[in-house]
C-alpha cells in the first residue's frame, strides 16, 4: 500500500523553512488483521521504502523571510530594497482608497482589511528607495505638566516627537506590498509587509516584517498537496510517519 505523509519526520506541523512530502511504499495493507496466523499479522510492513520530496522554497521567499523582523541599517535596508525591487508592487487605487468594495479584487479587499486592522498606510517603492538614500530623524523632547486643581496633584510627562530635517512631523507609510512565490515556479502571492523604524540615539534601524506569512505558506502548501493527492490518488496524512 502507498500513502503520503506531509512534513518531515519528527514534526507535527508543516515547516515554513523545510516543508516536505514523504511517500511510504510498503505501509500496512487495508482490511482487518489476522490474529489467528502463527506468522503474525500478514498485513504488517516495515515502512522501509520511502520517497521524500523537499519542497523547493523560492529565492524570493527565503530572502524576505531572512530579513523579516530584523533591524537593518539604512545602507543595508537600501541594498535589500534595490535587490528585491522586482518583488515590490505599488498599491492600486482601490488599496490606496482603503475601502472594501465588491468591485475590488479579492486580494485588494484582503489588503485593505489588513491595513484597517493594524492602522496601516501603504507606501510605494519610490518612497522606500528615497528613504534608503537620505533619511534623517530629529528627535525633540518637551516637558508637559498637568495639574489636578481639585487635589493639587501634578503629573509630569516627557513628550518625544520625531521630525524631518525641515522640522515637520514624520508621516511615513508603514506598509508595503510584495508579490512573491512561496515555492520555486509557483504562483506569486501578494502580502503586506510592515515597515517600521526605531531610533536609539544617533542610530536608526529599519524593520521589514511580513504580516502573517503563515497563512500564505499554508495556502501555497495546500495547493501543492491538493495537486499531489489528485495526481496520485493516495491516502494522505498530516504529521510524522512511523519509524
Amino acid at each position: 500500500m502507498l500513502c503520503l505523509y506531509l512534513c518531515r519526520a519528527g514534526q507535527s506541523e508543516t515547516d515554513l523553512t523545510a516543508p516536505a512530502l514523504t511517500c511510504i511504499a510498503d505501509y500496512h495493507e487495508s482490511g482487518p488483521i489476522d490474529v489467528t496466523s502463527v506468522e503474525g499479522d500478514p498485513t504488517a510492513r516495515h515502512c522501509h521504502h520511502r520517497a521524500v520530496y523537499d519542497f523547493p522554497l523560492s529565492e524570493e521567499w527565503k530572502a524576505w523571510m531572512k530579513v523579516s523582523g530584523q533591524g537593518l541599517d539604512k545602507d543595508d535596508m537600501g541594498e535589500f530594497i534595490e535587490a528585491q525591487a522586482k518583488d515590490i508592487m505599488d498599491p492600486t487605487p482601490a488599496v490606496l482608497k482603503g475601502e472594501q468594495h465588491d468591485n475590488n479584487q479579492p486580494w485588494e479587499n484582503r489588503l485593505v482589511e489588513t491595513a484597517r486592522q493594524i492602522e496601516g498606510r501603504f507606501g510605494q517603492l519610490a518612497q522606500l528607495l528615497a528613504m534608503s538614500r537620505k533619511f534623517q530623524v530629529f528627535e525633540t523632547s518637551d516637558l508637559k505638566v498637568v495639574t489636578n486643581r481639585d487635589t493639587g496633584e501634578a503629573e509630569v510627562k516627557f513628550l518625544n516627537e520625531h521630525k524631518d530635517e525641515n522640522g515637520e512631523k514624520l508621516n511615513l507609510p508603514n506598509l508595503i506590498i510584495i508579490a512573491i512565490p512561496v515555492f520555486q515556479g509557483g504562483a506569486p502571492y501578494r502580502m503586506a509587509v510592515r515597515f517600521r523604524y526605531r531610533k536609539s540615539g544617533a542610530s536608526v534601524k529599519f524593520i521589514l516584517s511580513i504580516y502573517n506569512p503563515e497563512k500564505v505558506f499554508e495556502a501555497a502548501f495546500k495547493e501543492a498537496v491538493d495537486q499531489a493527492i489528485e495526481e496520485t490518488e493516495l491516502p494522505t496524512f498530516m504529521g510524522s510517519p512511523e519509524n
